[in-house]
């Protein structure tokens, strides 16, 4: 996976930094101007051959006082923060670069091997999403022409100075661009029209692995359907796949020199590396043919079980679970104290609260609040888990923890029933990759789901009440047994 500085590691280098006269929220500033100042300085041969001085480095950063600041202490203790300043990760004192995550760190490590074999010039796009990696990346393409891709302009210039040999590029500027690349590896979360004009900048050997969230392919506009149609015409793409990263649905596409087919699948980020569960293989013009874009289609053909439900009119895919439920979102939270609902305390039979754990939060902060009649959803050890919230209760979610919140008729037993049931594993179960799971939310809602009249939701909802309540009673007494066993068998 792609390394970066530990939490420890953090903490230790921004101790330092304050010894040297550098407060934290100074840090990532003096990182640019340390960078900026060794590839400046170090372009003049003499300065090569014989070194710098400790008072023209103090010289040269005061220069630098308009864009940078003016650093605080002395020559001594300038020296040393400079030093220091170019021996971290420069990324991970950035600004609002988010946190690291295992899908992303797995898919980035291939990108760059993948990087590596290409032939001189590469591209990352969309370095946003993934800016915590981006030191790492160009350490190791050390011998790339190496170019960077943002939204915003502000960031162009910041990493400018902290790569100051790769150049740099907004989003806007890339359709203007005349050169050609040989890798390019992008994330995309607006506009699907900028993925379909990278492929522009492709050279004749070259290949694209792209990452766009399912909200912009899906978009409807007619930009979208022109990148669509011209991504599916470039007779480049060879892959289209589903994948779940920090919880947000991408489809992952790869293109190609040439293709004539496109494989569908799973990613499976299970392992130690990313790999591609394959599900369904298509001629790639039966594809441009079809014209169409919605992943489930070919997930679903790509299972016998799946096909005869939906071909046998059982279920239609219009009628899902996100017509009948919403998910609940994220949204500012009170000031108090309130019981937060782990991925373990959900049982087929309810909630286990034995340990459940409480936080205080300040108002303002936005959180998942589940509240009476809502369904918990989560993945834990590998298989699907979800309980009723009880009325008159209310739990913040946990990590990994998804609450369906229903519309109007249909209510949280009844998809509980559903879920659980065989046809609704049988939905879930397609989400498997590997030895894990492609889970994300707006799959679950894309589920599709029975149409059911009022009495047939009430009986649902009563055969999956009565049935979890004997559950919870009989698991009561298991564990009222196992307790009273130590007694029985030590002799008391």
């Amino acid at each position: 996976m792609v390394p970066v500085m530990s939490a420890e590691d953090i903490h230790d280098a921004t101790e330092t930094f304050e010894r040297y006269g550098v407060p934290a929220d100074r840090i990532f500033n003096e990182v640019m101007r340390a960078r900026y100042l060794d590839y400046v300085l170090f372009l003049k041969p003499e300065n090569v051959q014989y070194g710098i001085s400790i008072e023209d480095l103090y010289e040269n950063m005061k220069k630098t006082s308009d864009r940078l600041g003016l650093y605080e202490g002395d020559e001594d203790l300038y020296v040393k923060a400079y030093t220091f300043a170019l021996r971290v990760d420069p990324m991970v004192f950035a600004p609002g670069v988010g946190e690291r995550n295992r899908q992303l760190q797995l898919l980035l490590a291939e990108v760059v091997e993948k990087a590596k074999k290409a032939k001189s010039k590469v591209l990352f796009s969309g370095v946003e999403s993934y800016m915590i990696y981006l030191a790492h990346i160009a350490d190791q393409l050390p011998d790339k022409r190496l170019a960077f891709a943002v939204k915003d302009d502000l960031w162009k210039k910041r990493l400018q100075l902290v790569f100051p040999r790769c150049r740099l590029m907004t989003t806007a500027e890339i359709e203007k661009d005349t050169e050609t690349y040989d890798y390019i590896f992008n994330e995309e979360t607006e506009n699907v029209g900028n993925t379909a004009a990278l492929l522009k900048r492709l050279s004749g050997e070259g290949a694209m692995d792209t990452l766009i969230s399912v909200e912009a392919m899906m978009d409807e506009s007619n930009e979208s359907g022109s990148a669509r149609q011209e991504m599916a015409g470039s007779g480049k793409l060879s892959a289209f796949y589903d994948a779940a990263v920090a919880g947000r649905e991408y489809d992952f596409l790869r293109f190609v020199p040439s293709s004539d087919t496109i494989s569908f699948g799973e990613t499976d980020f299970s392992g130690e590396s990313l790999k591609l569960d394959e599900k369904l293989s298509l001629p790639l013009e039966t594809f441009r043919e079809a014209g169409e874009w919605n992943y489930d289609i070919y997930a679903f053909n790509g299972s016998p079980a799946i096909q005869a439900i939906l071909s046998a009119n059982v279920l239609q895919m219009e009628h899902t679970v996100g017509s009948e439920y919403e998910l609940v979102k994220p949204a500012p939270l009170p000031k108090g104290t309130y019981a937060q609902l782990q991925a373990e305390n959900i049982e087929d039979y309810g909630l286990d609260l034995s340990d459940a754990a409480e936080g205080t939060f300040d108002e303002g902060n936005e959180e998942i609040l589940l509240k009476g009649g809502d369904l918990a959803f989560t993945l834990y050890r590998g298989r699907f888990t979800m309980a009723v919230i009880p009325e008159g209760l209310e739990f913040l979610a946990g990590h990994g923890v998804y609450g369906f919140r229903s519309r109007k008729a249909y209510t949280a037993p009844f998809l509980k029933l559903y879920l659980d049931g065989p046809v609704g594993h049988l939905f879930l179960e397609n989400m498997k990759a590997g030895n894990g799971y492609n889970l994300a939310a707006s799959r679950v809602l894309r589920t599709p789901l029975p149409s059911a009249d009022e009495e047939t939701i009430s009986q649902a909802d009563r055969l999956c009440r009565n049935a979890v309540s004997q559950l919870a009673a009989a698991e009561k007494k298991w564990k009222d047994a196992k307790r009273l066993s130590v007694g029985l068998m030590m002799g008391h």
